[in-house]
């Protein structure tokens, strides 16, 4: 007898509280997805300065600000549902569930922020000192006025950046982390505040409260180029010795790479015999050396991955600063609140400690490192307002008594500057000579010089005294040294030329013969034949 098995039955389900107008069950033990979509959504928002309004239950409205527009298609608003039910009742919004476009939207939201970190506020260890204080730095040319003292909060970070150094078929590649920097001032932080930046970053210390920042005013961090071109700066000192050693390794693969050009080539110009060929070979060697060159290059490409940023409160003091020429600029000094850090004063344009203080004629600070004065005006001004070198002396100038000769591309002061006779137009006092025939002042670009053989030697002349000699080579000459052929009304100097013995009339050697018996020099046009001999 044979007993039938009971079928199993079926494990009972629990059901949750559904929404309106939502059927079905919905197992206990699925993740709540929507609920962690929905957390997300609220962090975003608070962070990007979203504005997040409900409309009903699972439904909301949110009011993109400009920023944020570009990675939702442009959208100034756009609403969400969470849930079915919630979809259903309007027929504008979109969902907002696991693999949804607005949720591929959010996240390329939220990637985008990723390469900057905000590490909050470094707890302050002491308060503000109201007093004054005083400038234990001299002023070049120029009187300081103390101005007011107060509380600023400071961005302060690193960067990190991702440094590819190419050089032929070599590829290095590093991470690669600068010094913390005021991101506001550009001036590396001390000793005494760099591990503050860096306990707060691995999460040692806690970052204090905003209200301890509430006296102090933001300042706003440097331009994104000039912030990048600093931290970069940094980068490349660090960076300075393994690039030294890749540029060392290229030399040596360079040097074997062009002695293998110059055997391979060698040995095809050996078997080559037309001359059109070897000039086609050469030029070829040449382009592959040039190629080979280029190539081997060293070449630093960075790519920046993250900027760490912290916030500092720091105290400034002020000083306005007066020329005698009445150029004025604002210097500050600082003291971090947090460690035990003293005043310090920076360039404003450098960021380097100055020396002395020095007001660029474009009204902005400078120091003694970054600053020069102007051979013509007598004024200071920075690197970026001038020029180091004149061409002709090699003193400074500022932009505006700096000029570039067309001549030979190069910068120069107006002290220095004239004027070319050929075009009129201006340029540096080492391109002008006189002409060598003439006397009339003519730049590089407009001056030739005669050959070597003319009959007074090697010259500068200018376009409207040069000449070329139809009785030799076509070799270049002054006006002064040639003379008209009297058969063919061409120039020709005095070495190339003759008399005709029976006009006493200069031509050229292409219009001279020599009598057969007499051996005397006579030109085309009196040259006979003799009756009794023709070939004579």
């Amino acid at each position: 007898m044979t007993r039938r098995r009971k079928a199993p039955r079926k494990a009972q389900r629990t059901r949750r509280p559904q929404a309106p107008g939502v059927t079905g069950t919905v197992p206990d033990d699925e993740p709540p997805a929507e609920s962690a979509l929905r957390q997300l959504v609220e962090r975003y928002c608070h962070l990007a300065g979203v504005k997040r309004a409900p409309l009903g239950a699972d439904r909301y409205e949110l009011s993109l600000p400009g920023p944020e527009r570009p990675f939702f298609r442009d959208r100034a608003s756009l609403r969400v549902a969470f849930s079915l039910a919630a979809l259903e009742g309007d027929s504008e919004a979109e969902i907002g569930l696991l693999g949804s476009p607005f949720l591929s939207q959010l996240l390329d939201a939220i990637r985008a922020r990723a390469a900057h970190l905000s590490l909050g506020l470094i707890a302050p260890t002491t308060r503000g000192d109201p007093a004054a204080v005083e400038l234990g730095i001299p002023v070049r040319d120029g009187t300081a006025r103390p101005g007011a003292v107060r509380l600023a909060a400071h961005p302060v970070g690193r960067l990190v950046a991702r440094v590819v150094l190419r050089a032929g078929a070599g590829v290095e590649e590093t991470v690669v982390e600068s010094d913390v920097h005021d991101l506001a001032t550009g001036a590396r932080l001390d000793d005494e505040l760099t591990p503050l930046f860096r306990e707060l970053e691995r999460g040692a210390a806690q970052p204090a409260d905003a209200a301890a920042a509430a006296a102090a005013s933001p300042v706003p961090r440097r331009p994104p180029a000039e912030l990048l071109s600093l931290l970069v700066t940094n980068l490349r000192e660090k960076s300075g010795e393994r690039v030294a050693a890749r540029r060392a390794a290229a030399e040596q693969a360079l040097d074997v790479e062009l002695a293998r050009l110059d055997r391979y080539f060698e040995a095809i110009l050996a078997e080559e015999a037309d001359p059109e060929a070897i000039a086609t070979v050469t030029a070829l060697r040449e382009r592959r050396r040039t190629e080979e060159i280029r190539r081997s290059d060293v070449r630093a490409i960075v790519h920046p991955l993250q900027l760490i940023e912290a916030t500092l409160v720091v105290q400034q003091a002020e000083w306005r600063v007066e020329t005698a020429q009445r150029r004025h600029a604002t210097f500050s000094a600082e003291r971090a609140l947090s460690g035990a850090a003293g005043w310090r004063l920076t360039c404003p344009h450098c960021g380097r400690p100055p020396a002395e203080l020095v007001v660029c004629r474009q009204e902005h600070g400078a120091c003694d490192a970054c600053s020069l004065r102007c051979t013509v005006c007598a004024e200071h001004f920075c690197v970026e307002h001038g020029t180091a070198e004149c061409r002709v002396d090699g003193q400074p100038m500022c932009d505006e008594h700096a000029r570039v000769c067309p001549a030979c591309r190069l910068a120069y002061c107006t002290t220095h500057e004239g004027t070319c006779a050929e075009e009129g137009h201006a340029a540096c006092a080492a391109c002008l000579a006189p002409c060598g025939s003439c006397g009339r002042t003519i730049c590089n670009r407009h001056a030739q010089e005669s050959s070597a053989d003319a009959p007074k030697g090697r010259r500068r002349l200018c376009s409207a005294c040069l000449r070329s000699c139809e009785g030799g080579a076509n070799e270049l000459i002054g006006i002064d040294e040639v003379t008209q052929c009297a058969s063919c009304a061409k120039a020709v100097c005095t070495t190339h030329q003759a008399l005709c013995e029976v006009d006493g009339l200069a031509h050229c050697s292409q219009h001279l013969r020599r009598a057969d018996t007499s051996r005397r020099t006579v030109c085309a046009r009196h040259v006979a034949t003799c009756a009794q001999e023709p070939a004579v």
